[in-house]
């Protein structure tokens, strides 16, 4: 004969309330041994059913799908109760995954936000790949963009990107196009999606982060950057990367934007 435990000893041993284990045993589940004095004892076989009880309880499986298993339920049942929860775990696995993934991205873009807002610096714009056509209007690379995350999840963490070519003084060509950069790319496991398109990166660039009351650089944060490039000896070739990296509204409306910018130096 095995050991006996109390409802004490039973509830401090597996870490559940006594009001669980009255519960559990008004349910059927479990039938402890009532002795003479009035008092309930557990046996080790008592003990081991209540370790699956809670296992069962941690998958979310129901009290009613307990008791059958553990009342009518066969082998057969059980393994196919087993087979399904496996599946349904591996697949809250795969959607924990892929939001860890994207959370890593979002952290990578905080983290630009953080440690060079509104410093210049030098360094190079990385390998990004184009997941758009070219567009001269930002109004329609937008509607794109909704169209786009539909049919490949992990495109709504792609930047709405800016490039602007010189034409004159003060006077630009504007093309807009969706673009995710390489660490994105691996993080949301799109090397597949991302190959054979095409792609850019520039060894050596002028750049910021700021706030601005837009998602697009104005004339002055412009001249500003260039005014400190040539404070510093750099001859840049004029044209302008931009994207925005999160958007803080008021009342659901922009009140601003943290805008990523890169003008390429000349080499």
């Amino acid at each position: 004969m095995g050991r006996e435990y109390t409802i004490g000893e039973v509830a401090e041993l597996l870490q559940i309330s006594r009001d669980a284990l009255r519960f559990y045993e008004r349910k059927g589940l479990i039938v402890p041994i009532k002795k003479k004095n009035g008092y309930r004892y557990y046996s080790d076989e008592h003990i081991s059913s209540l370790l699956d009880i809670l296992f069962l309880r941690k998958i979310q499986c129901s009290l009613q799908d307990i008791q059958t298993m553990f009342q009518d339920g066969t082998a057969e049942h059980l393994h196919e109760f087993f087979e399904l929860r496996i599946k349904e775990e591996e697949e809250r696995i795969r959607m924990h995954q892929k939001l860890l993934r994207q959370l890593m991205v979002s952290r990578h873009n905080n983290e630009k936000m953080i440690k060079n807002a509104n410093q210049y610096s030098v360094r190079p714009i990385p390998r990004t790949y184009m997941f758009s056509e070219i567009l001269d209007d930002m109004d329609q690379l937008r509607e794109m963009w909704f169209q786009l995350v539909k049919k490949m999840p992990g495109l709504e963490h792609s930047y709405l990107h800016q490039q602007l070519i010189p034409q004159g003084s003060q006077s630009y060509e504007k093309r807009y196009y969706l673009v995710l950069e390489e660490f994105a790319v691996k993080k949301l496991k799109l090397e597949e999606k991302a190959k054979g398109l095409p792609s850019f990166q520039y060894d050596c660039c002028v750049y910021t982060v700021y706030e601005s009351k837009s998602i697009l650089p104005d004339q002055q944060t412009i001249d500003n950057m260039r005014k400190w490039a040539g404070q510093q000896g750099i001859v840049l070739t004029g044209e302008i990367h931009s994207h925005y990296l999160w958007n803080y509204l008021n009342d659901g409306k922009l009140e601003k934007s943290c805008v990523e910018l890169y003008m390429p130096v000349k080499q």
